[in-house]
């Protein structure tokens, strides 16, 4: 895994780090105007819907893995680049469990302010988790 830190992007892994701690309240993680550009179905708009939709693709998925490639960090955004790796145990996009394993990149850039996180763009391929578990 690379990280690539840049003047001032530690302050900013600090607020990635405590947006993951789902012990923490929501107010002191996410700002009050969060936007994801990129929800999932059925997805929460507050900064409640990224803890949500990994809840959801956790039980699709029991074996989930994130294989961190590279991570950039700004004074005011994280890029991650990682490979996302599962075996199809629960329902899927409606589709029931298949027992294969796919394995695809996912894309996730996460903006801050105040340390707190204030948007999310993010890109999964999931026309290849499809193709892989046999579903299209």
């Amino acid at each position: 895994m690379a990280t690539e830190i840049t003047e001032g992007g530690q302050a900013t892994l600090d607020a990635r780090d405590r947006m993951r701690d789902q012990d923490a309240p929501l107010e002191e993680r996410f700002d009050p105007e969060f936007t994801d550009h990129d929800p999932a179905p059925g997805q929460p708009e507050d900064g409640s819907g990224i803890a949500w939709f990994w809840e959801q693709f956790g039980t699709s998925f029991s074996d989930l893995e994130r294989d961190v490639i590279e991570t950039i960090a700004t004074p005011t955004k994280i890029i991650t680049v990682m490979d996302l790796s599962g075996t199809h145990t629960g329902e899927f996009m409606g589709h029931a469990p298949t027992g294969k394993r796919f394995t695809v990149r996912n894309v996730q850039v996460i903006g801050y302010r105040d340390g707190r996180a204030v948007d999310r763009w993010g890109a999964t391929d999931q026309l290849g988790i499809l193709q892989q578990l046999g579903l299209i």
